[in-house]
């Protein structure tokens, strides 16, 4: 299996109710590249605000535009390895603040409106990197669950852990049965108001998206069956996942597309990181991120990330290729915490919609 296909689109980032377009940091000029700015043009409050889609208020001649940011990105710009907060400010003749208090906003001033415009471009730059650096947090899930689903994926599980060793394989690697999902797009929420952007664009996706796939009067069900991972090198694998399809009047790109809608609309809202032109539809199965510490022989609180050890799928996948794990009918869509666990086993949901 090849690699994934990266999207061609501009970044897009939520910043303080806004979702902005925002070209990419290149790290390989930040030291000598001269920021254009153009002192002498006069530019109108409205222009910029119809251009730029921020607003830039005046003051005895001084232009100035601020922001709320989650304080972890606030920390980021101060520490910045490529581009330095204060030549940032030299190049645009701009003076940059950071809150001293966690809710605070940052504020750009100058005496060029242009100027003002090209260093808060440059540090949503900034942080649009930083943010992309950041783990995923949240995450968009079709369950597939089941009691079908699951009680087949412990049939597969009991098999492969009862037919002699495989390299890398042990218990800690296979997926909990309450939590077998579609993963459909991950996110880095930092703040209650990012949240709340989220779980409000969650709301809007089934009204503006969702409804017209659910238009019909016979539920869907999400069919899955047959394995595939991650890579190419089927002796070193760190995800096994089970394939999924909707098959509605004979049409299987029915969850293809469903999928790519709910990305795009998240794309479009600014909320998604590793955006993709076509989602790849997984339900996970084995991972090596799931990997005890005491399997990998790492005292259970070391603070270091420990390397990932793959294991060896070649038989696995040879053997349980068109494996089948079953149904279930799509009748909801989370948005979920990825580091803890709700009362019915599944993700922690910050929002549910059910239809």
């Amino acid at each position: 299996m090849g690699k994934i296909n990266r999207s061609t689109k501009p970044i897009k980032m939520w910043i303080d109710g806004t979702a902005f377009s925002i070209p990419k940091f290149e790290t390989r000029t930040a030291f000598n590249r001269n920021l254009p700015t153009n002192s002498d043009s006069v530019v109108t409050d409205l222009n910029l605000q119809q251009e730029h889609n921020f607003i830039l208020t005046e003051t005895d001649n001084r232009f100035t535009t601020s922001f709320c940011l989650p304080p972890v990105y606030y920390v980021g710009l101060n520490n910045f390895p490529y581009l330095s907060r204060r030549k940032i400010e030299v190049d645009t003749r701009t003076v940059i603040r950071t809150p001293q208090r966690d809710d605070g906003s940052m504020t750009i001033s100058g005496d060029c409106a242009d100027d003002v415009v090209n260093a808060r471009r440059t540090v949503q730059s900034i942080v649009a990197e930083i943010r992309n650096k950041q783990p995923a947090a949240q995450f968009i899930s079709i369950p597939v669950n089941s009691e079908e689903v699951q009680r087949n994926f412990q049939q597969f599980k009991d098999a492969i852990l009862s037919a002699g060793p495989i390299e890398g394989v042990e218990d800690s690697v296979f997926q909990s049965p309450l939590k077998l999902h579609l993963t459909i797009c991950v996110f880095v929420l930092l703040s209650p108001s990012e949240k709340e952007e989220a779980v409000k664009a969650l709301n809007d996706c089934k009204t503006e998206v969702l409804d017209t796939f659910l238009s019909s009067e016979t539920p869907l069900k999400v069919h899955v069956a047959g394995i595939d991972c991650m890579n190419d090198n089927h002796s070193k694998v760190n995800v096994l996942y089970a394939n999924a399809k909707i098959v509605q009047d004979n049409n299987e790109e029915v969850l293809q597309k469903l999928a790519n809608a709910i990305s795009d609309y998240f794309y479009n809202r600014g909320l998604l990181i590793q955006y993709t032109d076509n989602v790849r539809l997984h339900v996970t199965l084995m991972n090596t991120k799931y990997r005890s510490k005491s399997a990998q022989n790492t005292p259970k609180r070391s603070r270091w990330p420990t390397k990932r050890i793959p294991f060896n799928a070649t038989s696995i996948i040879e053997k349980y290729k068109d494996f089948y794990f079953g149904e279930k009918v799509l009748d909801s869509i989370h948005l979920s915490c990825m580091s803890s666990k709700g009362e019915d086993g599944f993700y922690a949901p910050l929002s549910v919609i059910r239809f």
